[in-house]
């Protein structure tokens, strides 16, 4: 058998070309700790949320006695007409219809069409009657389950088109795959960023909290995902701006479940609002509405913990009717989500 021997000046430029491999693969990039990057742009975004909270807010009228006029709501819903009190938004060439679920659409429509129904009604919410329901200072107005008509629109909206842009559209593949130019990948991240709906330098600032945002801010001293969230995203943009492929991957995972986090902590937080309000038909069905909508959106994320059949096993808990939900029935849906996403030791403290 013959030995090959290199010489030392072989041997030598080899080290040196794995040497050199190593260091090309390698990634060596700063992440700020605010969301100050080139070129950034969610203004169509913010725009949005804007608008989500306006339409709410024209919803949320009918629980003090306005009558609703169906069809301003949704052209609010669409932008058609000048709408809003806000020219800026009239004038943006923005809406909320075209970015929501498309299969959700016609869906929040419904809801509109019955809140302005159930305004014009003048009665007393029951079992079986739409109307205002009050406790003290507070005023819902309810279908004639015990849904609130404004949770329904708000949260409806926070499901199928917040937390589905975010996980679904603007952190998919087709958004911000490598084969996607890379000023676009950046300007999707940012999008999906601009939905999340907190300034650039959360957690140190709570300022302006909006929708998901501010619901994942609530949860965040217990769960800490809010600042999970902030954290993937600027750590996912350097890694863009530097090709970090694999870091990129890594932090899209981190935003979706702690997106996913924010929300069934956040239901969790309603289901212990109705346990402790059960005397209270009105807060009661306030905090089902709440719970309920919330669980609804956990569909949308394309890599959710919770199977499909968990999120109908979840949704039957509320029997259709909240009039004839039980405490057994409440404890049931908080101990399923505590199991699906770890919540045991807070669930309570939610």
């Amino acid at each position: 058998m013959k030995k090959v021997l290199f010489p030392a000046v072989v041997l030598a430029t080899m080290l040196l070309a794995q040497s050199c491999k190593k260091d090309d693969t390698s990634k060596d990039y700063d992440v700020p700790t605010t969301y100050n990057f080139d070129n950034v742009d969610y203004s169509g975004q913010t725009t949005r949320l804007a608008m989500i909270s306006e339409l709410v807010t024209a919803v949320r009228a009918g629980s003090t006695g306005a009558t609703l006029n169906a069809q301003q709501l949704k052209d609010m819903y669409s932008n058609t007409g000048n709408p809003f009190s806000n020219d800026t938004l009239n004038t943006s060439g923005k809406q909320l219809k075209d970015k929501t679920f498309a299969a959700d659409q016609a869906t929040i429509e419904s809801w509109i069409d019955a809140a302005a129904v159930a305004s014009q009604s003048g009665a007393t919410a029951a079992n079986g009657t739409a109307g205002i329901a009050t406790s003290g200072t507070k005023a819902y107005l309810l279908d004639a389950n015990g849904m609130e008509y404004k949770e329904a629109v708000e949260k409806g909206l926070q499901g199928a088109l917040i937390y589905y842009q975010i996980t679904a559209v603007y952190l998919g593949e087709d958004k911000i795959g490598p084969q996607v130019a890379l000023a676009d990948r950046q300007h999707h991240w940012d999008e999906a960023f601009g939905y999340f709906g907190v300034p650039k330098d959360y957690p140190t600032n709570t300022t302006g909290l909006l929708h998901v945002g501010k619901y994942a801010n609530d949860r965040n001293a217990l769960l800490g995902n809010a600042t999970a969230v902030m954290n993937a995203f600027l750590k996912g943009r350097a890694a863009l701006n530097n090709g970090d492929e694999a870091t990129v991957t890594e932090q899209v995972a981190i935003i979706r479940d702690n997106v996913e986090r924010g929300v069934a902590g956040t239901a969790v937080h309603y289901i212990n609002g109705a346990l402790q309000n059960v005397s209270d038909p009105a807060v009661f069905s306030h905090n089902m509405s709440e719970g309920y909508f919330l669980i609804k959106s956990l569909k949308y994320n394309p890599t959710k913990k919770a199977t499909d059949a968990q999120i109908n096993t979840l949704l039957d808990y509320f029997a259709g009717n909240f009039y004839n939900v039980t405490t057994t029935d409440l404890q049931a849906a908080k101990n399923l989500l505590s199991t699906i996403y770890g919540f045991d030791s807070v669930k309570d403290q939610l």
